[in-house]
């Protein structure tokens, strides 16, 4: 019997958890959950899923574990690369000393698999599977049972019912999964992430507050079979297992998409040589600052980019500039952000020199996009659910806790469901 079983409901809001669990929809999460603790938890700044899972598995924020999105620039380049297991500069619990047999299944941001005691098979983005899976000798297993490393999302063009069938097909074989690998060994600790939740929620929002909608009753259905699989996960685990639930971000309505880099670019902030497919190589000198995915602005500074030309002594001024252009700029009639918060204010460690200088959380109903498109401010995107920084879910039982702070935050989950390891890593 594992002593913590950690379970991952990405995207799932605190507030929607409690809501299905008393309504009915979630009959096995109205029992858990009246049996425990369940409190709102922040996110990683900004709501970035790559991000979030890493604070949730190391206790660290940003600049201790080193990621800051799924992509990043290559420090002194414009090269842009995907972040992965490898960007991690602080250990997940389970590769730490002392954590003993471990199996960890579907964590987002732990491809390519690293070695560890126990069994790993890797979340997205996991671009292949014989990659993804420690040791490999469990490999032709989940091959034979057609396990993804992700849901196909192209079934979005086909249509919902299409797209929401492939989620309940990629759930059902990555449980049998967790069941069958739960039974091989006496593991000390599991944790399991479900992310069908995360794309249900990004593509079918509009659906779940349309109850008019014919897709409706599809996405209560989809929540139903979540909570049949966490009654499946329940009637393992007794009395003397720490049990916790997490998701890495709340969710709410998306209905306009809005590219910072075209609006830097139509403000003077950005300026790029002609090309066919602009990219962050293409900035001129004459940038004084671009932004990345979700919403990260980084200034052009001399020093930490080739052609970087912005100067220590300027940094302060042009912060100012873009903060108030940020918190006040509007497209079609709506603002866009809602905070923004300075890279040292937010980031702590030994990697927080790598961190955005600005961070921007957006107003209701908005998205931000980094992407390098100076052509339309508002981008088309079939996605009508957003991330939120508020609202992600920390549930909890079990006995030895550390408490839970009043201002819960992804890099807090260790601090509560394993003080003790906690306490002796930061002694350490």
């Amino acid at each position: 019997m594992p002593k913590l079983f950690l379970l991952g409901i990405d995207g799932l809001p605190r507030w929607m958890w409690q809501q299905f669990a008393d309504s009915g929809v979630m009959p096995n999460s109205k029992a858990l959950l009246s049996s425990g603790t369940l409190v709102p938890m922040k996110s990683a700044m900004p709501e970035v899923s790559s991000a979030a899972w890493a604070s949730i598995v190391t206790g660290e924020d940003s600049g201790g574990h080193n990621v800051y999105g799924f992509t990043d620039l290559i420090d002194g380049s414009y090269t842009l690369a995907f972040t992965s297991s490898r960007t991690f500069r602080a250990k997940p619990f389970w590769q730490r000393e002392g954590a003993g047999p471990s199996l960890i299944m579907n964590v987002p941001q732990t491809y390519p698999a690293q070695p560890l005691d126990g069994m790993l098979v890797s979340g997205f983005v996991a671009l292949d599977l014989n990659k993804a899976v420690y040791p490999a000798e469990q490999l032709p297993w989940l091959e034979d049972l057609g396990y993804s490393v992700d849901a196909d999302m192209s079934l979005i063009e086909k249509g919902k019912a299409d797209f929401v069938a492939e989620l309940h097909k990629v759930m059902k074989i990555r449980c049998d999964a967790l069941h069958h690998h739960w039974d091989r060994e006496d593991w000390q600790q599991i944790m399991f992430v479900l992310t069908g939740t995360d794309r249900l929620n990004h593509y079918l929002w509009e659906d779940y507050e349309d109850t008019s909608s014919p897709h409706h009753q599809a996405y209560l259905d989809f929540y139903h079979e979540v909570d049949a699989q966490i009654g499946r996960i329940l009637g393992r685990l007794d009395d003397n297992t720490t049990i916790a639930a997490v998701s890495d971000h709340g969710f709410a309505a998306q209905k306009m998409s809005v590219n910072l880099n075209c609006l830097l670019s139509q403000n003077g902030y950005l300026q790029l040589r002609e090309s066919n497919r602009p990219s962050y190589i293409d900035m001129l000198p004459e940038t004084r600052a671009f932004a990345m995915d979700p919403g990260r602005i980084y200034l052009h500074r001399e020093g930490r980019y080739p052609n970087g030309a912005v100067k220590a002594e300027e940094a302060e001024e042009l912060l100012g500039k873009l903060t108030n252009f940020l918190l006040t700029t509007e497209v079609n009639g709506q603002k866009i952000a809602d905070e923004v918060h300075r890279g040292p204010d937010i980031y702590h460690g030994q990697f927080a020199h790598r961190a955005p200088d600005l961070v921007v959380l957006p107003a209701k109903d908005v998205a931000l996009s980094g992407r390098m498109n100076l052509t339309e401010v508002i981008e088309s995107t079939p996605i009508n659910g957003k991330h939120t920084y508020t609202e992600s879910s920390f549930f909890v039982r079990g006995n030895n806790l550390g408490q839970i702070p009043t201002d819960m935050k992804v890099e807090n989950v260790l601090d509560v469901i394993l003080p003790q390891a906690q306490a002796v890593r930061r002694a350490a």
